[in-house]
C-alpha cells in the first residue's frame, strides 16, 4: 500500500521549553558563551554519563579540533588511526594541524574501526587511535584502550552520535582519553549547534581550558590566579554563545523522555527485522551488555543495486532513507593525501551497501513498522 505522507530522514527534536530559556538570557544580559546556561548544560552532562570534566563547544568538530591540538607535539611527524568511514571533521580536525592521516578497515557487521587492521598499522609515529560509535552503538571502546594503553598512545572517542549510550555499563565518551559529543540538530539532542568535549585524562585539564579560551590564561586571570593575560597555547574560538546554551540546556533534562520516543520508533524496526531470515542483509544487533541511545537503525543490503533499489522505491512512496558516509579515503582530499579506493576494500564495498532508515520525534512507532513492511516486500520483489 503505497505511502502518501511524507516521511523526513531528520526532523529535529523540541522539548518545548527551549524559547522560556533563551528569553531568560536576555533577562540575564549575557550572551557571549561560558555563562551561567554554559556552566549548567556542562553540569548536567558530567552527571549524564559520569565525567570530571566536560567543556561545552559551539560543534563535535570544535571538540576535535580541540582535542587535536591537545595531542599535536609541533617537533615530531605524528600519524593518527581512524576510520574512512566517518563524517569529514574526524580525519579534518587531525590533519589540519599536520597529523598524518592512516585510514584503517571497518568491521563489515559493525561499520565501525576493525582493531585486527589497526593494530597492523600501528608505528612508532602512532599518537593516537580515533575510534567512531557509529549510530549510537560502541566501538568496542574498551578493547582500544587496552591496546592504547599497550603501546602508551591515545585513544580518542568521536562519540558524535552516542551521547548517552553505553558498553560494559561505562558511558561512550569517557573510556578514552578525550570524548567528543554533537549536538547538532541531526542529533538525539542539539543547540541547532553545539558539541561538547569530555577531558578523562587529568593531565589535559588546564591546556583544554586555554585552547578553549583562544589560546590564553584567561580564566586564571578571572580567578586572580595570575596577574598578566597573555597567549600561552595555540588556541581558538571553540565555546557555544549563551544563546546556544540555553536552548540546549531543556533538551539535556528531557534525556529520558527523549529516549523513551526514540526507542519505541527504533524497536520498530528492530523487531520487525529480527523475525525476517533473509540471507546477505544485515543489521546491528543490539549486545545485552551495551545501552544505546536509539539514534540510528540502518541495514545492509546483499548488493549496491539492491540498496539503490530500495532507497529508490522508498523515495517513489515519500519516505527518505539515506545512504551513510562517503569513506573519506576515496574522496577528493583522500585521493590528495595518497588513497585510493582500492586501499580500504571492505569499507568500500559495505558503505555502499548501507541503508539508513527515518527515525525522529515526528514518528511514531507505527511509522517504522510500516517502513519494515515495505521494504520486506521490496526485497522480495526484488529477489524473486
Amino acid at each position: 500500500m503505497p505511502n502518501n505522507r511524507v516521511i523526513n530522514f531528520n526532523e529535529p527534536y523540541i522539548s518545548g521549553d527551549e524559547e522560556k530559556y533563551i528569553k531568560d538570557v536576555f533577562e540575564r544580559n549575557s550572551f557571549y558563551g561560558n555563562g551561567y546556561y554554559t556552566q549548567e548544560c556542562q553540569k548536567i552532562i558530567k552527571d549524564r554519563v559520569g565525567a570530571k570534566n566536560v567543556l561545552l563547544t559551539d560543534s563535535c568538530t570544535s571538540a576535535l579540533e580541540m582535542a587535536a591540538l591537545l595531542l599535536r607535539d609541533w617537533d615530531y611527524e605524528q600519524e593518527v588511526i581512524l576510520p574512512s568511514y566517518t563524517f569529514t571533521s574526524t580525519a579534518a580536525a587531525f590533519a589540519k594541524v599536520g597529523f598524518k592521516i592512516i585510514f584503517a578497515e571497518i568491521n563489515p557487521h559493525t561499520m565501525m574501526l576493525d582493531i585486527d587492521d589497526v593494530t597492523k598499522k600501528l608505528t612508532n609515529r602512532t599518537t593516537a587511535i580515533i575510534i567512531v560509535h557509529y549510530g549510537g552503538f560502541g566501538a568496542s571502546a574498551e578493547l582500544f584502550k587496552e591496546l592504547c594503553d599497550g603501546k602508551s598512545i591515545y585513544l580518542i572517542e568521536d562519540a558524535a552520535q552516542a551521547y548517552g549510550s553505553k558498553e560494559n555499563d561505562r558511558h561512550l565518551g569517557t573510556i578514552g582519553d578525550l570524548g567528543c559529543f554533537s549536538f547538532h540538530e541531526t542529533k538525539n539532542l542539539h543547540a541547532g549547534l553545539s558539541g561538547a568535549l569530555v577531558i578523562n585524562n587529568e593531565k589535559f585539564n588546564q591546556r583544554a581550558m586555554h585552547i578553549l579560551e583562544r589560546g590564553t590564561n584567561r580564566q586564571e586571570v578571572l580567578k586572580g590566579l595570575e596577574d598578566k593575560y597573555s597567549w600561552v597555547e595555540i588556541g581558538g574560538s571553540f565555546y557555544p554563545t549563551e544563546l546556544q546554551a540555553a536552548f540546549l540546556f531543556p533538551q539535556l533534562k528531557s534525556f529520558e523522555k527523549n529516549l523513551i520516543k526514540r526507542e519505541e520508533i527504533f524497536l520498530g524496526y528492530y523487531e520487525a527485522f529480527l523475525n525476517q531470515n533473509f540471507k546477505n542483509l544485515h543489521f546491528h544487533k543490539v549486545k545485552a551488555d551495551s545501552k544505546i541511545n536509539y539514534h540510528a537503525f540502518w541495514l545492509i543490503f546483499a548488493s549496491i543495486e539492491e540498496c539503490n533499489f530500495v532507497r529508490t522505491s522508498l523515495l517513489d512512496n515519500n519516505i527518505n532513507a539515506y545512504i551513510g558516509y562517503v569513506p573519506l579515503h576515496s574522496s577528493k582530499v583522500g585521493i590528495k593525501m595518497g588513497y585510493s579506493k582500492e586501499d580500504l576494500k571492505l569499507t568500500q564495498e559495505y558503505s555502499e551497501r548501507l541503508l539508513r532508515l527515518p527515525l525522529h520525534h515526528n514518528m511514531i512507532k507505527e511509522d517504522s513498522l510500516m517502513i519494515s513492511q515495505m521494504i520486506i516486500k521490496l526485497l522480495i520483489e526484488y529477489r524473486l
